[in-house]
């Protein structure tokens, strides 16, 4: 199956022949990911709706991430100095012309159905800015499952505690969302949840329990830093601090503070023993030692990691 719009169309011809109220652009980033990229090529070009536009974004990568997206000659290809996943993100906006928009990362991929479900919602629901379905993450071990459940709370305030989304690819927006809003070009890591937070202080959207993506946990998974993922989530969320409206938010966003260092703490916990039985420094009938996460552990876990932050930003200025 192939996308109807071919890479050397200009946006004359993509206005005169597809309606854009019905075209589903597909942003794909890509930095150093080509062994992964024709999965995600693949999986939109296997969706059960149609049409649909693909665009990836070269982020300065020096594999062979070019040579893959122009085998495909449906796929609309850009390329950029490297600049992060943020702009790469705004320059497939700029570059892709669906009404609809989706960013999947080039190491995940979606299921069959996750355009055709998610298109449905927000041509039901006209007065919502994105779609937010479930998701699944794959690693060695296996499949897990993230149902993201509706739920009866303002899904602003969920957000304040917790980023329950989760996964970009398992979302479609509205493109007019973009003319209000944009990735910030500076962060690192946890631009999606400053991206939803900004969107939902101020507009509707809707959650559902349909799978629509799959997250690919591999050892150069950006989650798996926890310091940077750290460091930032809490970024994100302080910014939320003065916009905050009434004692009910301010609850949610106190209850958030405190969620988010007990849930990096208690990953870096888990590093930390996986660490050491992997490099033989401890027994596993020794692990009890660690097993404890009273508060001032986990407070002395989330000194650790700013701590390995700051030591990170410093070895990087001194280079």
């Amino acid at each position: 199956m192939q996308s109807p719009l071919d890479k050397n169309n200009d946006p004359m011809s993509l206005e005169s022949n597809i309606s854009h109220y019905s075209l589903v652009s597909v942003i794909i980033p890509c930095y150093n990911q080509g062994h992964y990229l024709a999965e995600a090529i693949n999986s939109v070009l296997e969706q059960t709706y149609q049409p649909v536009e693909i665009v990836v974004v070269d982020d300065g990568s020096t594999d062979d991430t070019r040579l893959i997206a122009q085998t495909y000659p449906s796929v609309k290809y850009v390329y950029q100095n490297n600049q992060g996943l943020s702009a790469a993100r705004n320059t497939g906006i700029d570059n892709s012309y669906g009404n609809f928009l989706v960013f999947l990362d080039s190491d995940d991929w979606l299921l069959p159905e996750a355009l055709e479900a998610n298109i449905k919602y927000l041509q039901d629901n006209t007065e919502a800015v994105f779609v937010a379905g479930s998701h699944k993450k794959v690693d060695s071990k296996g499949v897990i499952p993230i149902i993201i459940e509706p739920g009866k709370t303002q899904p602003y305030h969920r957000l304040l505690y917790f980023n329950y989304i989760g996964m970009i690819a398992a979302v479609m927006f509205r493109r007019s969302v973009f003319d209000l809003y944009r990735y910030d070009t500076s962060l690192k890591s946890c631009e999606d949840y400053d991206f939803y937070l900004r969107i939902t202080r101020d507009h509707p959207i809707i959650n559902h329990t349909k799978e629509i993506a799959v997250y690919r946990i591999h050892e150069n998974s950006l989650s798996k830093n926890i310091p940077l993922m750290f460091h930032n989530v809490l970024k994100v969320l302080k910014r939320q601090k003065n916009k905050l409206r009434g004692k009910k938010e301010e609850k949610y966003y106190s209850a958030g503070l405190k969620q988010w260092k007990r849930y990096y703490g208690a990953m870096h916990h888990w590093q930390v023993k996986q660490r050491l039985l992997q490099n033989k420094l401890i027994e596993k009938k020794d692990l009890a030692l660690l097993s404890g996460q009273s508060s001032l552990y986990l407070q002395c876990l989330n000194v650790s990691l700013h701590l390995r932050y700051l030591y990170s930003k410093i070895r990087t200025i001194v280079r």
